[in-house]
């Protein structure tokens, strides 16, 4: 089931809504801020890791380089777009904890589905031997 195209594509369409979520909803996020330094850094880690994870199952595993390289250039487009909008700034330290989230979380997704494939494995042929 969480292997379907359905869900897989399901996936990558909820990474990019939530990375049009970060441009459309910039102005509203200028106005109050929900946190505060340096727990904003922990929100960022979360938040890319939850999009790089879900865009590596939707891609799968042999193209676990398209989250590693294309979340954080989000993250990137992110901070540079915050520039323009009165009450935020960029921030390197921002994208940092951006790309240590994306990093992370596909080290432990791809863990994860090399355990979950390993579960699969066929079993042992028989030789006939035996001990």
């Amino acid at each position: 089931m969480i292997d379907s195209k359905w869900v897989r594509g399901g996936c990558v369409l909820t990474a990019i809504l939530m990375a049009v979520t970060l441009f459309v909803g910039a102005e509203t996020a200028a106005q109050v801020p929900y946190f505060p330094p340096p727990f904003d850094k922990v929100v960022h880690f979360v938040f890319y890791g939850i999009m790089a994870v879900l865009l590596a199952h939707g891609v799968g595993l042999r193209w676990l380089i398209v989250p590693l390289i294309l979340v954080p250039v989000i993250g990137a487009a992110d901070e540079w777009h915050q520039s323009f909008i009165a009450g935020r700034d960029a921030s390197p330290w921002d994208w940092l904890a951006d790309e240590a989230g994306t990093v992370f979380a596909v080290i432990l997704y791809w863990k994860w589905r090399k355990s979950k494939d390993g579960d699969r494995c066929p079993a042992p042929l028989d030789t006939g031997l035996r001990p």
